[in-house]
């Protein structure tokens, strides 16, 4: 009679605990799946494998939720773990840097253009950026769309801060200097 009891008791403990659990993955994919979402397209410059990258992140999280919880900067670790899913996936496939230049295609699809000067401006930008390497666009992505700072994009790329900081310079000059800007005021000149 104890025994059931116990065992009723300890079977309830572990659904809430399950419930708990996946209460809070669901508040992490709700908060990151959307700037990681934006970075692994900017890497693989597919829909589909920008897709899979975040999936797979999110099943490893959820797969060793009691190791990341331990993590103390989870925006850091999941642009990292997106980062070398969107790579891996790239190796897999085999793809070549030549791909990257589909991101513009992609990134238009996304942004849906409602006028024709934003979707002049689009090209513009799509060919500017397939000029860069994939160090300075992974930069400027995570920078300009994700807002990070130069010390959560080194620990996300894994690189010192003054690299981090030198492929945005030199990332925004190259893109400054194929859109024909010469911005005034501009702090990183």
């Amino acid at each position: 009679m104890i025994q059931t009891s116990l065992l009723k008791n300890s079977a309830g403990a572990e659904r809430r605990r399950n419930e708990a659990i996946e209460i809070w993955l669901r508040s992490i994919y709700e908060q990151y799946a959307p700037s990681l979402y934006r970075y692994a397209l900017a890497l693989t410059c597919s829909v589909e494998d920008a897709q899979d990258a975040v999936q797979e992140v999110f099943a490893r999280v959820s797969r060793q939720w009691r190791r990341f919880m331990e993590v103390e900067n989870v925006r850091a670790y999941l642009f990292s773990a997106t980062r070398n899913a969107a790579y891996s996936i790239l190796r897999g496939r085999r793809r070549s840097e030549a791909l990257h230049d589909a991101i513009c295609a992609d990134l238009a699809a996304v942004c849906a253009p409602q006028t024709k000067q934003m979707s002049a401006t689009i090209i513009s930008i799509r060919e500017a950026l397939t000029q860069l390497s994939i160090e300075q666009r992974e930069v400027l992505v995570l920078k300009i769309l994700n807002q990070m700072t130069f010390k959560e994009i080194a620990d996300t790329v894994k690189a010192p801060v003054n690299t981090v900081a030198g492929r945005y310079r030199y990332g925004t000059e190259r893109l400054r200097q194929a859109l024909g800007c010469n911005i005034e005021g501009d702090p990183t000149r």
